[in-house]
C-alpha cells in the first residue's frame, strides 16, 4: 500500500501512526525560522527482518537521513528540519543485498511519525566502548584464542570487541541452524565508538552446522588494534545461540626490499651461468660426437653417381657386404672399375677414402690423377697402333706375295682394325701368298690367311 498525502495546511506538530511498506508526504506551511525534529519510531518490523526501514527528508532539493540509525536497524531515526517552509517526507523498506533474489518478501512495517519543535540540535558522541542512547550500553569484550558462546535476542544486534596484536586472525563462527549476520570494523580505542552495520563488511551466515571462517588481514598502514564484531539475529521470534573463536593465523614476514632484489639478482645470475654452461657443453659435445667422413659424399655423387642394377649384374657380388646385386639395386662404380652397393660404399668411405678391393685412393685429387694416367696410356697405345699400322703398310707394299711379314698386334683395350693390301702382280699367279698375324687381345692365337682372287680368306688348315 502506498500513501501519497498532499497537505496544504497542517499544524506545526503531529504524531501519526502508519502501517505500510512505503509512503510519501508533502508537508508545507512550516516556519523557516524555527527548527523541528522529525522522528520515525518503528513499532513493528517486517516479519522476516530482511529489509531496513529508511526515513528520508527532502528540503531545498537536498536529501537528509539518519544514516547511523538506518545502518544498524535502530528503532528510532531522527532528522532535524530548519530553514524551510516545505518538506517532502519519504519512508520505505530497502531489502538487504543478500536477500534481493528472494521472492514474496514481506516489507510491511508499523511505525509512527512525529514532528515537534527541537529543544536542542545536538548529538551525543559515545566514547569507546560505550554506545546507545545516552551511552548507557557497553560493548562486550572477548579474549583471543578462547571460544565464547553468546545468546542474542531476536531481531537484535549484539556487539563485542577484541584487542588483537599485529598478527592475522581468523574468526571461527558456529551458528548451528540459525540465520545470522556478521559485520566487523576496526577502530582506535581512543576515538568515539563506531558500530558495525548492515552496510559495512556485512556477511550472512547460512543455516548450517558447519563452521565458517572469517579472515582479519592486517596491513602495514593499519594502526588500529581494536576490532568490533557485530552479530545480528534474523529470527524475529526466538533467542539464538552463536559460538565464536578468535585464532591467530600465520603472518608472513616480508623481506626488506634490498634483500628481495639481492635474491632476484642471484637467481638471474645463476640462470645465466647455467645457460652459458649448457651452451658450451652442447658445442663441445657436438665436436666430440660429430664424425667427419673420410670421403665427402659430394665426390661420390660427382665421380661415382648411383645407378640402378640391370639383369647383367644379378650374378655379381658386392665386395663389402658380400651380397649379390638384385634388380634395381642402387650401385656405384669406382674409377678403378669396381662396383658396390651405394650405401655400402658410403659407409666404407666414412672411415676410409680408398677402394675396398684394390685400395685405389678415391679422393678427388687421386681420382683426377688416375684418370690422367689412363688418358695418357690410352693416347700412347693409340699412337703406337697407328705407327705400327703405317709401318706394316709400308712393309707390305715392298714385299711380294710369296714373302709376307708376320704381323703382331699389341695387347690393347681398344679394338684393333688392320687393313692389308696385297700385290696382285703376275708373279703370284701360280702360288697363293700366305699372311700370318696375331689376333686381338681376346684371341691371341695365330691365324693363317691366304690370297684368293681379289681378297684375303682364312685357310682351312
Amino acid at each position: 500500500m502506498i500513501f501519497l498525502l498532499c497537505i496544504s495546511s497542517v499544524l506545526a506538530s503531529f504524531n501519526t501512526q502508519y502501517v505500510t511498506d512505503q509512503m510519501e508526504i508533502q508537508h508545507t506551511n512550516l516556519n523557516s525560522s524555527r527548527t523541528y525534529l522529525l522522528s520515525l519510531i518503528i513499532t513493528q518490523y517486517p516479519k522476516n527482518n530482511y529489509c531496513l526501514p529508511l526515513l528520508q527528508v527532502i528540503m531545498n532539493n537536498q536529501i537528509y537521513n539518519d544514516s547511523q540509525a538506518y545502518s544498524v536497524r535502530a528503532n528510532v531515526q531522527k532528522v532535524y528540519i530548519n530553514g524551510t517552509e516545505s518538506v517532502i517526507i519519504k519512508v520505505n523498506c530497502n531489502v538487504l543485498e543478500y536477500f534481493q533474489n528472494q521472492k514474496n518478501i514481506n516489507k510491511t512495517m508499523h511505525f509512527n511519525l512525529t514532528l515537534n519543535d527541537a529543544k536542542q540540535h545536538s548529538s551525543i558522541l559515545c566514547q569507546f566502548p560505550h554506545y546507545g542512547q545516552n551511552c548507557s550500553l557497553s560493548i562486550l569484550q572477548i579474549q583471543k584464542e578462547f571460544s565464547v558462546t553468546i545468546l542474542i535476542l531476536n531481531s537484535t544486534w549484539l556487539y563485542a570487541y577484541a584487542i588483537l596484536d599485529n598478527n592475522d586472525y581468523e574468526i571461527i563462527v558456529q551458528n548451528g541452524e540459525s540465520l545470522f549476520g556478521v559485520s566487523i570494523v576496526s577502530i582506535n580505542k581512543l576515538n568515539v565508538t563506531v558500530l558495525p552495520s548492515f552496510l559495512q563488511n556485512f556477511v550472512v551466515l547460512e543455516q548450517t552446522d558447519e563452521e565458517k571462517e572469517i579472515q582479519i588481514s592486517r596491513t602495514e598502514d593499519d594502526q588500529d588494534n581494536v576490532y568490533v564484531i557485530g552479530l545480528f539475529n534474523f529470527n524475529s521470534t526466538q533467542i539464538q545461540e552463536i559460538t565464536i573463536t578468535l585464532t591467530a593465523g600465520f603472518k608472513s614476514e616480508e623481506f626488506p626490499f634490498w634483500v628481495t632484489m639481492l635474491l632476484i639478482s642471484i637467481i638471474v645470475f645463476g640462470m645465466l651461468l647455467l645457460l652459458i654452461i649448457l651452451l658450451l657443453f652442447r658445442r663441445q659435445y657436438k665436436k666430440l660426437t660429430q664424425i667427419k667422413p673420410a670421403l665427402d659424399k659430394k665426390v661420390i655423387m660427382k665421380y661415382m653417381p648411383p645407378q640402378k642394377a640391370d639383369s647383367k649384374m644379378i650374378k655379381d657380388t658386392c665386395s663389402i657386404c658380400l651380397v649379390q646385386f638384385e634388380l634395381k639395386d642402387k650401385f656405384c662404380q669406382t674409377p678403378c672399375r669396381h662396383v658396390f652397393h651405394e650405401q655400402c660404399l658410403v659407409d666404407w668411405t666414412t672411415k676410409q677414402a680408398n677402394c675396398p678391393v684394390c685400395r685405389q685412393g678415391l679422393l678427388e685429387k687421386e681420382i683426377n690423377e688416375l684418370m690422367e694416367i689412363k688418358n695418357n696410356r690410352n693416347r700412347k697405345v693409340k699412337d703406337l697402333n697407328i705407327e705400327e699400322a703405317l709401318k706394316s703398310k709400308d712393309d707390305a707394299q715392298s714385299q711380294t706375295y710369296r714373302n709376307f711379314p708376320l704381323l703382331q698386334l699389341s695387347s690393347s683395350p681398344f679394338r684393333t682394325q688392320l687393313k692389308i693390301e696385297l700385290d696382285c702382280s703376275p708373279q703370284a699367279e701360280h702360288s697363293p701368298p700366305i699372311l700370318q698375324f696375331e689376333g686381338s687381345p681376346e684371341n691371341l692365337t695365330n691365324r693363317n690367311l691366304c690370297f684368293q682372287s681379289d681378297g684375303i680368306v682364312e685357310s682351312q688348315n
